[in-house]
This record gives structure tokens, sequence and C-alpha cells, in this order.
């Protein structure tokens, strides 16, 4: 409905709040009128509320990640949604099966073995980002428990966008794993700072058609307002631009230092304005004073990034006459503040200089939580098709490998920096899977004799492992561009279009099959309340519970209740563990040992 429509329902609406006027309250349709439509304009903008792209992708993921692994409260898969099917008519192949006293939910297509959990998992703790890339991804992963713990906001977007789509590469039915990339690529899509508003209808039209596939596997459950919010982020971005400019993360970020602002919580606002103000005062005099050295504030993070960094460990070494005369070499070509000195440079090639050798860079990374030595450069280069081609053509080629050493080349009136890098040879090392990932085997090497580039031409980038090869890594572009012409870029995109690069199973609508027929790995139903024994100032209870699969049962899962003499035992799990014994020693017994 347009906002004139809205207003026309609700213009007339004069609702007084309270319990006096509880029986004046209208019982359905529009209750009240928002106080919003006392702007002149409000009821003539397109979009009056802005839907929060953070919290629906957290959401999504939340949703997704929990069904797949399980996860207790994330879960939309359980007993009451497998009853719900049977209601509706549809998977009934999916109903729950009475084992016994247990109640047995088979392995839907997006029920994850404990093999493939722990293979989702395993690649996800091995994780290694770039500096101020995301928070450590391994440090969000019980390999014990299987599952995702203390996920922020930013955490859900990155797993989501990045490695989400990888870790499930080797797992999951094709067809169930080609949604689930879809999802994410439409959300890496319409969260990207640059968008071609050509391709907006075609994106909407495939993240119905995603949505719609999903609705094949996935429990009606699954799709609660959070899911049907994602059909109208197209919609909002063809009318209020890209998401970055209106989503949540700023504000949050500044509610942050603003709480930080806070030492005295009985007068919270009065804490934030004071600091406010003499903080906007201390940057005011420090603009002012621009020659002076600023004490107590930080430093700008885009000259702290076009400065870089000072590396500990720095000393003059001796390199041998082949490399010393690759470096000065590449630096002729590719330096503009070397031109005036080429002729110069031809006398004095064999001069003295001066070499500074920062650090062997890999070795940090292997002792590190951080990934900072991948790196990938754009040249041209010369294709011919044959050794009598007489018309060879020339075009860019992305080259991808690893810092080995940072050298500084001294020129007495000027230094350069140089990089030393293991480059992947490009015929056999590189290649584009058919879902879009960039691969490169990084032990298959090439170009020794052109390993060094200017720092100035590389672009970080960093290499997660393919779960489905060992043998190739997959290539991912760091979030952070520094251009002297354009400043602080942000989150860079490789390439954006139309997600529909990803695999897709062309009978993916005529296949009917709900069930996983390569494991039998289902789960019992969630049970709760599940022993009531006589047993009033009882000294010892043992309880036996024997239930299907592998998961190990912790105290935290169980409750005890003395209700009238009678011994309550309540099981709040997804059901899924060994035969245990639970022993409880008396009433006053709350937590039993297993």
């Amino acid at each position: 409905m347009t906002g004139d429509q809205i207003f026309e329902k609700v213009k007339d609406l004069d609702t007084q709040f309270g319990k006096p006027f509880a029986h004046t309250l209208v019982k359905s349709g529009w209750k009240k009128r928002s106080v919003f439509f006392e702007l002149p304009y409000w009821k003539s903008l397109y979009v009056r509320h802005f839907l929060d792209v953070m919290h629906i992708k957290k959401n999504v993921f939340e949703s997704v990640i929990g069904t797949l692994l399980n996860i207790q409260g994330k879960s939309k898969d359980g007993l009451k949604a497998r009853k719900d099917l049977i209601a509706m008519g549809i998977r009934t192949e999916l109903g729950p099966l009475k084992k016994g006293k247990r109640t047995y939910l088979p392995p839907a297509v997006y029920t994850l073995s404990r093999k493939e959990k722990k293979t989702l998992c395993k690649f996800l703790s091995e994780v290694k980002v770039p500096e101020g890339y995301s928070s450590d991804i391994r440090r969000l992963v019980s390999m014990k428990d299987l599952k995702l713990k203390s996920l922020k906001t930013h955490d859900c977007h990155v797993i989501m966008e990045h490695f989400f789509p990888i870790g499930i590469r080797s797992i999951l039915p094709e067809k169930v794993r080609s949604s689930i990339t879809k999802l994410c690529s439409f959300f890496k899509s319409i969260c990207s700072k640059v968008i071609n508003p050509a391709i907006l209808p075609m994106l909407q039209k495939e993240i119905v058609i995603t949505l719609c596939e999903l609705e094949m596997f996935f429990p009606p459950s699954f799709f609660d307002i959070m899911v049907h919010l994602v059909v109208h982020l197209v919609k909002e971005t063809q009318l209020c631009g890209p998401a970055y400019m209106r989503w949540m993360y700023p504000v949050e970020r500044y509610m942050k230092i603003l709480k930080g602002y806070v030492k005295n919580r009985s007068r919270p606002e009065g804490c934030m304005v004071e600091r406010y103000i003499v903080e906007e005062a201390i940057e005011f005099y420090t603009e002012y004073l621009s020659n002076v050295q600023s004490i107590g504030l930080p430093k700008s993070q885009l000259v702290k990034k076009k400065e870089g960094k000072n590396l500990i460990g720095n000393k003059i070494v001796a390199v041998s006459r082949v490399e010393r005369d690759q470096v000065h070499l590449y630096v002729l070509h590719n330096e503009n503040e070397v031109e005036p000195y080429v002729e110069i440079h031809k006398d004095v090639l064999r001069a003295h200089t001066r070499l500074m050798d920062t650090h062997f860079i890999p070795k940090k990374d292997d002792k590190s939580t951080m990934q900072n030595s991948g790196v990938t450069v754009v040249a041209e280069a010369m294709h011919i098709s044959s050794v009598k081609d007489l018309n060879p053509k020339f075009a860019n080629l992305s080259y991808f490998g690893v810092i080995e050493r940072i050298w500084v080349f001294d020129y007495e009136k000027f230094q350069i920096p140089i990089f030393g890098c293991k480059w992947v040879e490009n015929n056999n090392g590189i290649r584009m899977d058919k879902s879009g990932f960039l691969q490169v085997d990084l032990n298959r090497v090439g170009y020794k004799d052109e390993s060094f580039i200017l720092a100035s031409q590389a672009r970080q980038v960093f290499y997660v492992n393919d779960p489905k090869s060992t043998k190739w890594s997959i290539v991912l572009f760091s979030n952070k561009v520094i251009d002297e012409n354009t400043g602080d870029q942000g989150d860079i995109d490789v390439e954006i279009e139309s997600f529909t690069r990803n695999d897709q199973d062309e009978n993916i609508i005529s296949n009917d099959s709900y069930i996983r027929n390569d494991h039998n790995e289902g789960k019992m139903a969630i049970m709760k309340s599940i022993i009531r024994a006589r047993g009033k100032g009882y000294s010892k209870v043992s309880i036996d519970i024997c239930l299907d699969g592998d998961v190990p049962l912790s105290s935290s899962l169980i409750r005890v209740d003395d209700d009238a003499g009678y011994l309550k035992v309540s099981l709040y799990d997804n059901g899924t563990c060994p035969s245990k014994q639970i022993s409880i020693l008396s009433s006053k017994d709350k937590r039993p040992k297993i």
C-alpha cells in the first residue's frame, strides 16, 4: 500500500491509551495513526521505514546454520515442524516415527551427518583472515559441541558472504547446496558498495526463485518474517541506494563509543554530553595547531595505512648480484620517480646501494592468528597462439602469490619498498570452477626469475583451504584498498554480477526426494519432563536414559524438580545422546551427576 492509501485509512483514528479507554480501542485493522503522519511529506514517501539489512542477514544466517548444525534454540527443525508437514499433507516421508517410547525424526535433505558437521566446523576453525578483516573466526567454533557460538552481526556478515558457501562445498546434496549458496551470493550482491542498477531486476527475479527452492527443502517453520523480508531488499535498494548507506553498523558502533563515555551510571546523559564536548574541543585545537603533534588522540587510520607500519627487526643485509639487478631492473621499468634518472642509472648500476630487509613474512603468518602475506598483482602480458603467431595480443593478467620477504632499496634521495614473492604458475596453478570460486595451487610455483614487485602495485588477498580438494586453495580478496588518489575505498568487490553463476541443478524442481539417502543419522525429538519417579526425601536415585546418537549429554541440560514428593527430571536437548545414567543424591541435589 502507498502512503496515501494508508493515511486515508488512519486519518480519522483518535486513539486514547490507558485502562479507562480500553473498551474504545479498535479490535481489528488499523489501531492507531503514526505520529509521523503529522509531517506533511510523510505520506508521500516511497519508503517510510528502512529495513535493517544487518539484522535481517544475521537472523537468516542463524536460521540456516542453526538448522544445519541442529543448534538448540536456533534450529527451525523439530517435532512440531515435522507434525506441521503431516498436517499440511506435504513431505509425509519426513513425519515423526515412534520407536518404542522414543520419537525419531528421519534425516531431511538439510540434515547433516556428524561427519559433515565436523567437516564444516573444521573448515571454519582453520580460517585465517588479514588484520582488520573481521574477528578471529576460529574462536567462534566449538569442535566439542559442533556448533558456532557467540556470533556477532559482523561475524554473520563475513561468514555468510565469504566462508559459508566454501564450507558447504563438500557436504549436502547438490540441489540444497546450490540454493543456500545462491542465498549467500544474493546478500553479497545486495550489500556491495557498488551496484549496477541494471542487474537489480534480475536479482529480484533470482531471489524469488531461490526462496521458492528453499521452501521445497526446509520446513515451513524456517520461513519466518525475517526470511520474508529478504524479498523486499532489492526494491528498497532501487529506491534508496546501496544498503551500506543505511544499515546499522555505524549506528551501533557509535553507540558503543557513547556508552564508553559513561563514568557515572546515575547520570549517563550528562557524561555523554560532557565528554563529547571535551573531545570536540580537543579535536578543534588539534586541527588549529596542525603543526603540533597530538598527544592522547588516535592517529588517522588512513594516514597509518598510507605511511605503512614500522616493522621489528630491520637490518641491512647483503644480497646476491642477480637479485639486486632484478630489483633494479624492475624499479627502472615501473617507478615514475626513476624516469629522470634512467640515464644516470646506467652508469651507476654497479655502484654501492644499501638494502634493508625487514622480516620474513610467512613465518609470522604461521605463528599468528592472522594471514597477511597473500598478494595479487595485475600485469600486462603478451599472448601468442603458437610460435608462428606474428600478431601477439597484450592483455592484463592477474598473478597470485605469497610475500616471502620485504626489502627497502635506499637510493639516497628516496627509498622504494619491494616485495619478494613466491608466485603461483598461471597455466596450471590457477583455475575458476563452475561455482565461480577462484582456486590456486600454492605448491605450483613459477616465475622465479620475476619474483619482485613494488609494494604500491600489490593488492592484498588471503587463501582458505578448499574442503572439496586439499590440493587447491580458494582466493578471497581483502576488504580494504588504499589508493593515493581516491583514499580509503572500504569494501572492494572483485566482481559484481548476478549470482546465477553458482551451481544449479536443472532438475531441482522436478526432484521430489526430501530424505537423505547417503546417511541415516536422523535425530530424536526434543523431550521434556521425561521421568517422574516416586522418592520423597530420596537419598540416591539412578535413572537410565537411552537415546540414539553420539553427542555427550551435559549436566547443564538437565533440571531436577521435587514436585510434591515426586522426582521430576527434565531433559533439554535434541535427544541425540548415548546411553547415560543420571545419579541424584538427594532432593536438594539440583546438579545431577552423569
